[in-house]
């Protein structure tokens, strides 16, 4: 079917209530919950600031009444919450027409040191320290912990022992969740707001044929990470194979925390290459939607070495040439 000559879609306030709860749905469904913004951010450019926000915030009283008659506990209120934040920011990155990449960018690092500068003021006015405030969280989680331990152990997995270690000293696991949680934070919401700009993008050039908004899901999947930052990623892969031999600062686990937060970014640049790569091939349909999933969720760590090699070797003019030779 031609896009150019689709009709844009009737908007009912029906397909308005069905995008909000759609949202909520998403968040409870725990792993689809990664695009649980995209209904939102699509509902506020499709309706309107108005009927967009209030539709969030109806979502937003859901998800607390929800959450505290059937799971007794406010983490969904909480993880909704971002997501309306995230649907509000990809929303206002359309309607005011900034360059999605730029607009991402900024936004998500403006997210990211949100939440850390709140975290470091909750820990002051506390007067704690955050390993302090996750053996709290610990102990009174020990009821749940004591499950999932009886869970790891009926497993049998291979890497069984090394959970069972954890979950056995507190004060390991506390020391693990403060070393590795910013750089999956930081991952998480780069992730969430790229494949939710990326789906709304899409759905804008599908349901409106274009005309209304300069861009589509073509400028993310040409993401293309500055070449100096290639220098950032060898200062922290030096940090993380030498960072012990600096001194007692965790120059290592700075090291680590660089390579992770700058490899989501080359992750997205291998992505256009390997979507580059599948129109090259003329992979297309079902088989190709297969594909992306499985090579998202088992060569993840390829993509993203794809996309740093990109910047000496630039694989698309490859597929560029042999286009035209054919």
């Amino acid at each position: 079917m031609n896009t150019e000559v689709m009709q844009p879609p009737q908007l009912t306030i029906g397909r308005l209530l069905l995008l909000g709860a759609s949202s909520v749905i998403l968040c409870i469904s725990f792993i689809m919950s990664v695009f649980a913004p995209f209904p939102l951010a699509l509902a506020i450019t499709m309706y309107g600031r108005v009927k967009g926000y209030l539709v969030g915030l109806a979502g937003l009283v859901l998800s607390f009444v929800f959450a505290g008659s059937v799971y007794g506990d406010y983490t969904l209120f909480g993880f909704y919450f971002c997501v309306l934040v995230f649907g509000i920011g990809i929303a206002e990155i359309v309607l005011r027409g900034i360059l999605p990449v730029k607009g991402l960018v900024i936004f998500g690092i403006g997210f990211f040191v949100t939440i850390a500068t709140s975290f470091i003021l909750m820990m002051n006015s506390m007067k704690t320290t955050p390993q302090q405030f996750i053996l709290e969280q610990i102990e009174k989680s020990a009821d749940k912990i004591a499950e999932q331990k009886k869970a790891v152990e009926m497993s049998g997995d291979k890497d069984a022992i090394q959970v069972l270690q954890l979950l056995d000293r507190p004060d390991l696991l506390a020391k693990e969740m403060i070393e590795s949680f910013p750089s999956y934070l930081f991952m998480g919401v780069f992730i969430m707001l790229w494949f939710n700009m990326f789906l709304v993008l899409k759905s804008r050039r599908l349901l409106f044929s274009g005309t209304d908004y300069p861009f589509d899901e073509k400028c993310l999947l040409n993401f293309k990470v500055p070449f100096g930052f290639v220098l950032v990623l060898a200062l922290g892969l030096s940090l993380a194979l030498f960072g012990e031999k600096l001194g007692p600062f965790p120059f290592e686990i700075l090291g680590f925390t660089i390579i992770k937060c700058l490899g989501i970014f080359y992750f997205f640049q291998g992505f256009g290459v390997f979507s580059d790569m599948l129109n090259f091939l003329g992979v297309t349909g079902f088989f190709r939607s297969l594909l992306v999933m499985i090579t998202l969720f088992m060569a993840s760590y390829l993509i993203a070495v794809a996309g740093l090699f990109d910047n000496w070797f630039d694989f698309r003019k490859y597929f560029v040439k042999r286009n035209i030779e054919d």
